[in-house]
């Protein structure tokens, strides 16, 4: 039987890959208001708050036009995990017909439909220490729980799809100290470091010579 660490880390990796697959949707469908909504109640489920304003900033871009009519009943929903400013932002939006474009100070680097804007602080965009060492704990966990308990012929597929997701956040946030860690546990497990694992790995190399 699972310790209630490993369960409360299965649930959490569960939550991430969830926000991650709503994510690819809403890049398909940038309109529809029940993925949207989908998306931001799995954020809510996460410990971090950026998803959930990357996921917000998202939904007030795509769905703009119904933003007065959703935007009150949505922000009181999710508004224990906003900062006040936050709040703020997505209030102007609702109450004087300010539109969040392409680019916008309300997106974070979870946002895949809007861009961070250059009015946001640089070490706003950055990756932390904490994100980093979550991220790759995150992803080890779900390789080795792949190993353990998934059925051999799932097992490609299933990894595949993980390190995916994590190559994606590595090169995307620039996040070489995720990678670092993850490789190294990895190593100590004697994983098989495919291609994909030795480009990542020299991107980080070539980027700091």
């Amino acid at each position: 039987m699972d310790s209630l660490p490993s369960r409360n880390r299965k649930k959490h990796q569960k939550h991430w890959l969830n926000y991650r697959l709503y994510s690819r949707q809403v890049i398909r469908q940038p309109m529809n208001m029940d993925i949207h909504t989908s998306r931001i109640m799995v954020a809510m489920e996460l410990e971090e708050k950026e998803p959930l304003q990357g996921a917000l900033t998202d939904m007030f871009f795509g769905c703009w036009f119904d933003v007065p009519y959703f935007g009150d009943r949505m922000i009181n929903q999710v508004k224990e995990k906003l900062t006040p400013a936050v709040i703020e932002g997505y209030n102007r939006c609702i109450n004087h017909g300010d539109y969040i474009f392409k680019s916008s100070p309300l997106a974070t680097r979870w946002s895949v439909l809007v861009l961070p804007s250059m009015a946001v602080y640089e070490h706003q965009l950055r990756v932390s220490s904490d994100d980093s060492k979550t991220v790759a704990e995150l992803t080890v966990a779900a390789l080795l729980d792949v190993i353990e308990e998934e059925d051999p012929e799932d097992q490609a597929d299933q990894i595949a799809e993980i390190e995916s997701a994590f190559f994606a956040h590595c090169l995307a946030c620039h996040d070489r100290l995720a990678f670092s860690m993850a490789w190294w546990q990895m190593s100590k497990h004697k994983w098989t470091f495919n291609d994909n694992w030795l480009k990542t790995r020299d991107f980080f190399a070539n980027v700091a010579a």
